[in-house]
């Protein structure tokens, strides 16, 4: 009776909870992306960096956790909607657009000025590559994190302040290939995550449509040369 009690006792602690594996998965990615950035820098294409590299290291871990676990399809298990409603759409773009409008705003009064991108390869490569990230950033951080972490907790302030403080780790990777980075920039860099994480996280909040904190974070990651 005693084993069995002991036994059933350490089974209990062994449990694991659904927060702490999708904070296992987040953990995963972050250290083997950080391993490849640390490793590689910017010499490799960044083709092959967003196009290849990155949906390797950020999809199979959560494809596994997401047939292993949710037992339900991929997109469905990361806040997809089955049905896109062209009112969803419509509201990631406008809530993008806002970056836009707020860089361009910014880089007038700074005395800047600005032309639109000729249409190159690499124009291309740089706008399908601030898709790509967008989406599977999104993936990880709203889908993944915010939507799981929503799931588990009785209030909605903890999983914004949590996901939106792993959405910034999750770009640390990044500076290890920058070659110019100081404290303000650092900070600027930070304060905008943290914007946009809670301002994506909030999109979902509303649509219940990880769709839409995509949109939103492709309008930023586009915005970003204007204001930068």
């Amino acid at each position: 009776m005693l084993q069995e009690n002991i036994l059933q006792l350490g089974m209990a602690k062994s449990e694991v909870t659904s927060t702490q594996r999708l904070l296992n998965i987040w953990a995963i990615v972050l250290i083997i992306w950080s391993f490849y950035r640390a490793t590689f820098q910017t010499s490799l294409p960044i083709w092959f960096d967003e196009f290849i590299a990155k949906p390797f290291v950020f999809l199979v871990p959560l494809y596994w956790y997401i047939v292993k676990f949710k037992k339900t399809s991929f997109f469905e298990g990361l806040g997809f909607a089955k049905n896109h409603k062209s009112k969803d759409i419509l509201f990631g773009l406008g809530i993008g657009a806002l970056f836009l409008v707020m860089a361009v705003i910014i880089r007038i009064l700074r005395g800047g000025s600005f032309a639109f991108p000729t249409v190159s390869i690499n124009t291309l490569i740089w706008f399908g590559a601030s898709i790509s990230a967008a989406m599977l950033e999104q993936m990880v951080s709203t889908g993944l994190v915010f939507n799981g972490l929503l799931k588990e907790s009785k209030s909605i302030i903890q999983p914004l302040i949590i996901s939106a403080i792993l959405f910034s780790f999750l770009h640390v990777p990044a500076l290890f290939g920058a070659s110019r980075i100081n404290g303000e920039i650092l900070m600027q860099t930070m304060m905008l995550n943290l914007i946009l994480s809670l301002t994506t996280s909030t999109a979902f909040l509303l649509k219940k449509n990880t769709t839409v904190s995509v949109l939103i974070h492709a309008l930023y990651l586009l915005s970003l040369p204007i204001l930068l």
